[in-house]
């Protein structure tokens, strides 16, 4: 049985090393590589804005859709087939809802290490993904 492999991409040298390790764990797999345009910090948009409508939201997507080139360059090189997609919204919500939305039966994200207050403060989109994605989650550092 083929697998569904959802790894998010950002461009960040964690990503490249998650999707390469993802390939190698699941040699077989379908791969998809997501990138989140991550407009929560940004006040100038709002929520209801899209692509289509809002200029820079559309050079954001643009950028975004720019760094999964980086994906599709170590897919090839690893001669496996790669699927990508990008969305607008919360990284770690977009992840979840995609695991859903996409049949993803595994996710194998990158982990930036970030540790003490820079975690509180900003976060952690591998432990949200953790807690909530309905798929099993890798996490790579």
């Amino acid at each position: 049985m083929t697998r569904r492999i959802l790894v998010p991409f950002d461009g960040s040298d964690a990503a490249r090393g998650a999707l390469e390790y993802a390939i190698e764990l699941f040699p077989d797999g379908e791969f998809l590589a997501l990138t989140v345009v991550d407009t929560s910090a940004v006040p100038f948009i709002p929520n209801t804005a899209s692509p289509e409508t809002n200029d820079e939201l559309r050079v954001m997507v643009q950028e975004a859709n720019e760094e999964l080139t980086a994906a599709e360059r170590i897919a090839d090189d690893a001669g496996v087939d790669l699927e990508s997609l990008t969305r607008v919204g919360s990284p770690a919500q977009e992840i979840v809802d995609c695991t859903e939305s996409e049949s993803v039966d595994h996710v194998v994200m990158g982990s930036r290490g970030r540790s003490g207050v820079t975690r509180i403060l900003l976060g952690s989109v591998a432990e949200v993904v953790v807690r909530h994605s309905a798929a099993p989650v890798t996490v790579v550092r």
